[in-house]
């Protein structure tokens, strides 16, 4: 067991010369409690996943259940937290940005982590930011125009950031289609039902 200062959680105490992730855990969005979902539930929310534009009475036929019970279930599952919002997909190609690209990043122990993560949230062709394990502390994804953008986000925006010990750069060569996630994991047949 490491000891820590009387009152600190292990947490809450960094050794800034020899855990560059130490104190990164204020940053990420904490997980939610598991919420029980009854086959319905996991049904509503595999409709609304297909089409989040879909009236209450198209719901409720497709669920044979009233629309008053489609609307309170729609609203419950919005207060648990299951249902975080409504989403538009975009073709990113379309609107000019075809390139993906994953960038990997080592953090330099000492280093300001807070404001890495600013930082990094201030570039507005980041798509996500995720800590992680392994050999790195964080995997970004960007979206961007061409070779010269991403040349610009390395040169001008990431490598000038203080505290970035190593990067890389993946290349996205295209996404395979897998299916949905949510219809599999809302499947009867999951493990997790």
């Amino acid at each position: 067991m490491t000891d820590t200062p009387e009152g600190t959680e292990p947490s809450d105490v960094t050794d800034k010369g020899h855990s560059p992730m130490g104190g990164l855990s204020r940053l990420i969005h904490p997980s939610s409690p598991a919420v029980m979902l009854d086959e319905i539930d996991r049904m509503l929310v595999t409709l609304l996943a297909e089409d989040p534009r879909a009236s209450h009475r198209k719901l409720a036929q497709r669920l044979n259940v009233s629309g008053p019970t489609v609307g309170d279930r729609i609203a419950r599952l919005e207060r648990l937290g299951v249902i975080r919002g409504y989403t538009v997909s975009v073709d990113w190609a379309t609107l000019g940005l075809p390139v993906e690209v994953y960038i990997p990043i080592i953090i330099a122990p000492g280093a300001d982590l807070e404001r890495i993560v600013t930082d990094l949230k201030r570039i507005p062709e980041l798509a996500s930011l995720d800590v992680v394990t392994g050999v790195y502390d964080l995997m970004t994804r960007f979206r961007l125009r061409d070779h010269l953008h991403l040349q610009r986000l390395l040169l001008e925006r990431i490598w000038p950031i203080d505290g970035l010990q190593r990067i890389e750069t993946f290349l996205s060569l295209g996404a395979v289609d897998t299916g949905s996630l949510l219809e599999r994991m809302m499947s009867p047949d999951s493990d997790l039902t």
